[in-house]
């Protein structure tokens, strides 16, 4: 495994470890990590993503290796971006299970998707992707506020994005908004 994609990959399994209870499973994935770190080739690489990929699949949440394209982002980027998915996928975890079938009741899959969230999980998994895309997507169109150095220029945990803006419609029907 290339070195950048072992940055990639192994900054979405720390930040999604940081929530997860202490196990020797993720103690083993812990200490692959370690070695993949310190690995003097990507072959040595290699071998311990398919012990992380392997162990980690037995794990609730565990993050999927990026497939396609390398990331255009740097490595502290790529760190921030998994911490703030798994911090957003780690908050709507908390709602209490009591309101888990109502929530799961009223907000559903995108328009053209159609049906309903098989489960919690799904719902939770569902919010983390839409931060990713609202994060990547406002990157694109240059929303995000970046240092002099080109990195997230954060504010305490919080990245500091310019919310998207509708165009103005034209006024008609005497100035009524139409929907």
């Amino acid at each position: 495994m290339k070195k950048n994609n072992w940055i990639t990959n192994a900054n979405k399994v720390r930040a999604w470890a940081e929530n997860q209870d202490p196990s020797d499973n993720l103690s083993a994935v812990m200490l692959s990590l370690q070695l993949g770190d310190n690995a003097a080739n990507d072959d040595l690489r290699s071998t311990y993503w398919t012990a992380i990929r392997s162990i980690g699949s037995t794990m609730d949440g565990f993050p999927q290796a990026r497939r396609g394209r390398e990331s255009n982002l740097t490595e502290t980027q790529e760190l921030v971006m998994a911490t703030v998915e798994e911090s957003v996928a780690h908050a709507i975890a908390q709602i209490p299970t009591e309101y888990h079938e109502l929530l799961l009741s009223v907000i559903v899959p995108h328009g053209r998707t159609g049906g309903v969230y098989g489960s919690f999980d799904e719902l939770c998994a569902s919010f983390k992707k839409q931060a990713h895309n609202y994060i990547t997507q406002s990157m694109k169109d240059g929303r995000v506020k970046l240092t002099k150095d080109g990195e997230f220029d954060m504010k305490g945990d919080l990245l500091q994005i310019t919310p998207r803006t509708k165009p103005e419609k034209a006024e008609s029907n005497g100035g009524s908004e139409e929907e």
